[in-house]
């Protein structure tokens, strides 16, 4: 017997994607799942509504986030050697930059300020504002006057640039003059249908050679050209010999740090909030809002459960939202594969469900019909934390034959903290007893009916479920792969927190919420 380690469930989000459930989300009142995946064509869209500085907490609109880049405060600087915090320190009756981290400080780049200090040894508040008032100023001027040679240099190339299109829309303009201004007595004069001959277009290309060796060799932005061989060796000044390339790198551009003395304390990055939409929803006029931060990053009570306004102003993470469907055990006989699926609940709610039939057929393609799909699964998230990569052949028409199971009815969900310590036997003696290889043996799953389901157990918020099915033939470097349809009951106290509106049906039946997964394990 296998365990659920070599087997994983996939969700498919509303484009054919499948993904993990802890990368799907489920949009309020929506009957599709949406994804985060970064596949074609994408299911979601992510913008950013404002920025912070992870270390003053001050917040920016979008529009300053993004013309600025950086915090403005003087007071939020990292530390230029291990990008620590720098904090502001004041020592000797003078003010400076400190990193607690590697002992760097800004009296190498003589960056400090002089503070009054009490007799006591105290420091005014007034008077560490000022300080940091005037570390601000310094620094604004040391990285002026350092970018000052390649701000120049820059607007020199834009100039000459310019004047480059310039000249070249002035040729052509006179050029089409040239060419409506010729009478048709001319033109015949000449040589070619239209004035042009061998020689005209010899002459024309060797002037556009002699004018682009000239331009190589002339000066542009008042800088002339040089030849750096590409075997020349890189020098430093020995003070930057042991320290990191990443701290030379992280320099502005026109500091240019050729020694200890010139690193500058860095600025501090601001970072986004993003919220994420599922486009589904949005074109058809919806918010469809997925994901939401607060706008205060240090909002949030974890003593909360997740997704009910512990860190998030609104959380539609389809793991808090859908049940959760996993490989508990399964095994192969050769012919045929079993497998034992735990279905939890992790809403606050009572949730009806059961697995169907699945028409499924794989992703869409991106060329030809529409509707046409692809089942060889190639390069498809199965473990999001890890990061394991799998390429699936799936086998729809095993998936169309799946039987209806009975529907099961799952309790609200507890937290999960309290299912540490349980041991295997707190689950009913149905699961824990359950044997693969007894179940295959008695199993009348066939090539004439390739499938069948069945609930096994049940207790308060799990279901367990034993899914049988023939084993599929794949190509090598491909797993098997089997579509399933999990229906979720909506209406008459389940699934209450979705709040979707169940539709009428007709007779006794009952509203069912389609979502598809996907089995994948390893046939090794």
């Amino acid at each position: 017997m296998i365990v659920s380690d070599s087997a994983f469930v996939l969700y498919v989000d509303h484009q054919g994607h499948p993904a993990p459930l802890a990368l799907c989300y489920h949009a309020t009142a929506s009957r599709r799942l949406a994804s985060s995946l970064d596949r074609h064509p994408p299911t979601t869209v992510t913008e950013v509504d404002s920025a912070f500085c992870p270390q003053c907490f001050a917040i920016y609109d979008s529009n300053s986030a993004s013309n600025m880049g950086y915090c403005p405060e003087a007071k939020c600087r990292m530390c230029p050697i291990c990008s620590s915090v720098a904090s502001i320190v004041a020592e000797d009756g003078t003010a400076f930059y400190s990193c607690g981290s590697c002992a760097w400080d800004s009296k190498a780049c003589e960056l400090i300020v002089p503070i009054p200090v009490d007799s006591d040894g105290a420091v005014a508040k007034e008077e560490l504002v000022k300080a940091i008032q005037g570390l601000g100023k310094q620094y604004s001027t040391k990285t002026g006057d350092a970018n000052k040679a390649s701000d120049t240099h820059f607007k020199d190339m834009l100039k000459t640039l310019e004047g480059m299109a310039k000249e070249k829309v002035k040729g052509q303009r006179s050029r089409s003059i040239y060419s409506k201004g010729t009478s048709a007595a001319e033109r015949r004069g000449m040589d070619g249908p239209e004035g042009w001959s061998v020689e005209t277009l010899e002459e024309t290309m060797e002037t556009r050679r002699k004018d682009f060796s000239a331009s190589a060799d002339s000066r542009v932005g008042g800088q002339d050209p040089q030849v750096v061989p590409l075997d020349q060796p890189i020098v430093l000044d020995n003070s930057l010999k042991d320290e990191p390339t990443e701290a030379l790198l992280m320099q502005q551009v026109g500091t240019g740090a050729t020694s200890f003395v010139e690193l500058l304390p860095l600025q501090v990055p601001l970072r986004p909030r993003k919220s994420r939409r599922c486009r589904a929803e949005l074109a058809e006029g919806r918010p469809g809002i997925l994901l939401k931060p607060k706008l205060n990053p240090l909002e949030g009570d974890s003593s909360l459960r997740t997704g009910h306004g512990q860190w998030w102003k609104k959380d539609s993470s389809a793991i808090q939202a859908l049940p959760r469907a996993r490989v508990s055990k399964h095994a192969s006989d050769g012919t045929r594969h079993a497998f034992l699926l735990k279905v939890s609940n992790p809403t606050l709610g009572n949730i009806r469900f059961r697995l169907a039939a699945s028409d499924y057929g794989g992703e869409p393609v991106w060329e030809g019909d529409s509707t046409e799909r692809n089942p060889m699964l190639e390069n498809i998230c199965v473990e999001p934390l890890m990061g394991k990569i799998v390429s699936a052949s799936l086998a729809p028409k095993i998936g169309k034959t799946i039987q209806a199971s009975t529907v099961c009815e799952l309790e609200p969900g507890e937290d999960s903290f309290l299912d540490l310590g349980r041991s295997i036997y707190d689950e009913p003696p149905e699961v824990y007893k359950w044997k693969a290889d007894e179940i295959l043996e008695e199993s009348k799953v066939s090539a004439d009916n390739p499938s069948s389901v069945r609930i096994i157990a049940s207790r308060k918020s799990s279901a367990w479920l034993e899914l049988i099915i023939m084993e599929t033939q794949v190509l090598a470097g491909f797993s098997p792969a089997v579509p399933v349809s999990l229906q979720i009951e909506v209406g008459g106290g389940s699934w209450d927190s979705s709040l979707i509106q169940p539709e009428k049906q007709d007779g006794d039946k009952k509203d069912m919420v389609n979502f598809d997964l996907v089995l994948v394990w390893d046939s090794a």
